[in-house]
């Protein structure tokens, strides 16, 4: 009796809420709608950008590596901007620059984030810093310069893109899985802080992406451990659903494959049972003819962007608020 009842109740919930996305707050406008992208020259980052871009809808990359005219990771019409993920003043700048360039930000998508496979005794502390700074702590630098004109202007949408690791990190991959960690936290406060995710006052909405592998260099050399249960995914395949989420308003968390739904709740299961599975699945392993892109300072992309104190002061000025280059009032 129980199961049934469940069921109709996440059946009726999530009808409730599918209704809820298209009347509450904000529907994807492309004429009216600025995208920006953190890491979008390649990977999925590029998918995505491509998908809004063709959609209408203006849309801004940051990354380290800018594609030239000729790649074919080049997107004729996309505002590029370069950006040192690690230079929170360069990023300021290059926010500033969108501001008076191209318009207020109303769809912010965090994706950018490097990988590094190694031992925590193996990793140095430049390394583990750079992952931290580029996976996580980019994503609220980033809210906190863009989200205020959101807030104004009550017309706005965050994306996140974690990750399945984020659940359950391997060996090998503990900077990451920890970033990826950090990330899910970060969207989970952020959205109960703009208020009930179903009343959405704010005209904000938060949602969070979890896909499994990608099918990209970044995880080279990365053997899945299962083929039918965790299957490498396509970045077209991930874009075409973020693309597919923001479309219809939809909030909250996305897990892709379908398997990665079931990893919060392996998480809770008893310690021997965790270890068993673990073991059977081979995730621990998995990790261990990675090939790491890392020690090319080149190969890193993101943003990451710090926020001056009069932002709090112009939150609801009658125009757009823009970043000082006042250094004694940086919060960071």
């Amino acid at each position: 009796m129980t199961g049934p009842l469940v069921w109709m109740m996440y059946r009726a919930n999530k009808a409730f809420l599918d209704v809820s996305n298209l009347i509450v707050g904000m529907l994807y406008d492309p004429n009216r709608d600025i995208v920006l992208i953190t890491g979008g020259s390649s990977g999925l980052g590029r998918e995505m950008a491509f998908l809004f871009y063709n959609s209408g809808a203006k849309v801004v990359v940051f990354d380290l590596n800018i594609p030239n005219l000729d790649s074919e990771n080049y997107i004729e019409g996309v505002y590029y901007y370069q950006c040192d993920v690690s230079n929170s003043q360069q990023v300021k700048e290059k926010a500033n620059e969108v501001l008076k360039n191209v318009g207020i930000v109303t769809i912010l998508i965090n994706n950018a984030g490097i990988t590094t496979g190694n031992t925590i005794l193996r990793l140095s502390f430049e390394l583990i810093e750079k992952t931290m700074a580029v996976n996580l702590l980019s994503s609220f630098y980033t809210i906190k310069t863009f989200l205020p004109n959101m807030l104004k202007i009550k017309r706005g949408y965050i994306v996140t893109i974690a990750s399945t690791l984020g659940y359950m990190s391997p060996a090998r991959l503990s900077a990451y899985g920890a970033s990826k960690s950090g990330l899910i936290a970060l969207h989970e406060s952020l959205t109960y802080e703009l208020g009930s995710p179903s009343l959405n006052t704010t005209g904000v909405k938060t949602l969070l992406i979890c896909p499994g592998q990608l099918k990209t260099s970044m995880f080279e050399g990365v053997k899945t451990p299962s083929t039918l249960f965790a299957p490498e995914l396509e970045p077209k395949d991930v874009a075409n659903q973020v693309f597919k989420c923001v479309t219809y308003g939809c909030r909250g968390e996305i897990k892709i494959p379908f398997y990665g739904n079931f990893l919060p709740i392996f998480r809770s299961a008893p310690w021997p049972i965790v270890a068993a599975l673990r073991y059977t699945s081979g995730i621990d392993t998995s990790m261990k003819k990675f090939i790491d892109k890392t020690k090319d300072a080149t190969n890193l992309s993101g943003n990451f962007v710090s926020e001056t104190a009069s932002v709090v002061t112009q939150l609801f000025a009658s125009k757009p608020v823009e970043l000082e280059n006042n250094e004694d009032t940086l919060l960071f």
